[in-house]
């Protein structure tokens, strides 16, 4: 039988007649309707909330634990862009920042950026920090199919080419660097966000990083102790890393006057933006969340006790508000911008440190109200000092210091071009 919506209409108002539901509309108190609208605003939230994180999951197949073995990099990177722009974009910026930060805990690396001073200076630690960042982003929100990304990793190897040759940087200096690329991400969301990685999104750092780290030529054996077996899928990397990487951390990571040097300098950047009243209190939460080791190592104090229980009590609650009483974003959070089309230069919607490097002036990020609060506050807005902070975009010769700006065009083609010929953008075992 036909029902059609006229005929719903005509019955509805057979059973309640305008009048009459329009007094019993009249007749309900606003109150009366706050417990109904926020059971119901709740389960609006708990039906959306991992909505996408199912479906993503569902859509690429990765349903078990046997499935995993066969994740490329190519999966695995849409998946941790799926995790960075969509689901927790904030912490898992912060696990890479920290990640960072971690690794100047080892001497040999703190030593090799001091005497650089591409971090302690502070006017080569600023371009340092953002190109870093820039050079990562390149080809971790690339797919491995693009020239970006291939660009991004070979731009990467060139810069580290003449340490590594003279002997300044070490092979166990480079894996543990990835080790927290594939580590702390997944610990901050576990530690901080709303919730864990599931095992798909776990599996996918490890298969993205071992990726990148066959394309940086580390070597595994004799460092990993599956690494001669081999690993049957991005898991058993994962977890064969992070086994090596907490025991070199007893070994390498020691109190030492060489590692405080860099503390001291990124301290302040961290906590850049916090009003003088509360940068106390946010130094003192910043090191809470570095660890009782990596503190040691930069010769830190312990952090204040209320401090911490208030550090840890915010993040809790922002988990349960996120987690329960918020509803999934409805937009991506996108900070890099397609290339220019006539120049090929990249820029940024919003920049990675504090300054804003490669950030084109526009009239909202220039002239708008959260443009003004930061020049009220002594910050650099868009378009200030262009010859410093180029509003113009980078190229990928210009990521690196100053004085390597430029160098290298033909050894970062051939690398690129090497790496696109490796098979990087399959499953790496």
């Amino acid at each position: 039988m036909n029902i059609s919506l006229p005929d719903i209409h005509t019955a509805a108002a057979g059973i309640i007649p305008p009048q009459q539901f329009s007094d019993i509309l009249s007749s309900i108190s606003w109150k009366q309707l706050i417990i109904p609208a926020g059971l119901l605003y709740i389960g609006l939230c708990r039906a959306l909330r991992f909505r996408r994180e199912h479906g993503l999951r569902k859509r690429l197949g990765y349903l078990d634990r046997a499935s995993l073995a066969r994740m490329t990099a190519v999966d695995a990177q849409q998946i941790i862009k799926f995790i960075t722009s969509w689901e927790m974009p904030q912490f898992q910026f912060l696990a890479l920042e920290f990640g960072l930060f971690k690794t100047y805990g080892v001497e040999s690396i703190s030593r090799l950026l001091l005497a650089t001073g591409n971090l302690t200076d502070p006017v080569k630690s600023l371009k340092r920090f953002e190109d870093t960042a820039a050079l990562i982003g390149e080809f971790m929100m690339n797919p491995p199919t693009t020239e970006r990304a291939a660009n991004g990793i070979a731009r990467m190897n060139f810069l580290h080419s003449k340490y590594i040759k003279d002997g300044a940087i070490s092979n166990a200096d480079l894996l543990y660097t990835l080790s927290v690329f594939v580590t702390e991400p997944p610990r901050f969301a576990r530690m901080y966000d709303f919730r864990a990685m599931n095992e798909m999104e776990y599996c996918a750092y490890g298969v993205f990083w071992k990726s990148v780290g066959d394309a940086m030529g580390i070597e595994y054996k004799g460092y990993l102790s599956r690494a001669e077996s081999g690993w049957r899928d991005g898991v058993e990397f994962a977890d064969d890393i992070a086994a090596w990487a907490k025991s070199y951390e007893v070994i390498a990571m020691k109190p030492s006057t060489v590692c405080a040097k860099p503390a001291k300098a990124l301290l302040p950047m961290i906590t850049y933006w916090a009003p003088w009243f509360a940068k106390p209190f946010v130094t003192e939460a910043v090191i809470s969340l570095l660890g009782e080791r990596v503190r040691d190592a930069f010769m830190l104090h312990e952090p204040d006790v209320a401090a911490v229980a208030v550090t840890y009590s915010l993040i809790a609650i922002r988990r349960f508000v996120v987690r329960h009483l918020t509803l999934p974003r409805f937009f991506e959070f996108k900070r890099l911008r397609d290339p220019d089309p006539k120049t090929g230069r990249m820029m940024q919607h919003v920049p990675y440190g504090n300054f804003p490097f490669y950030v084109q002036p526009t009239l909202w990020n220039r002239w708008g109200p959260v443009a003004w609060a930061i020049w009220l506050y002594g910050g650099k807005v868009p378009g200030d000092e262009p010859e410093k902070y180029m509003p113009q975009g980078y190229l990928i010769s210009d990521i690196g210091p100053q004085n390597r700006m430029g160098q290298g065009t033909e050894e970062v083609e051939a690398g690129a071009r090497k790496i696109r010929n490796s098979g990087w953008a399959g499953c790496p075992f």
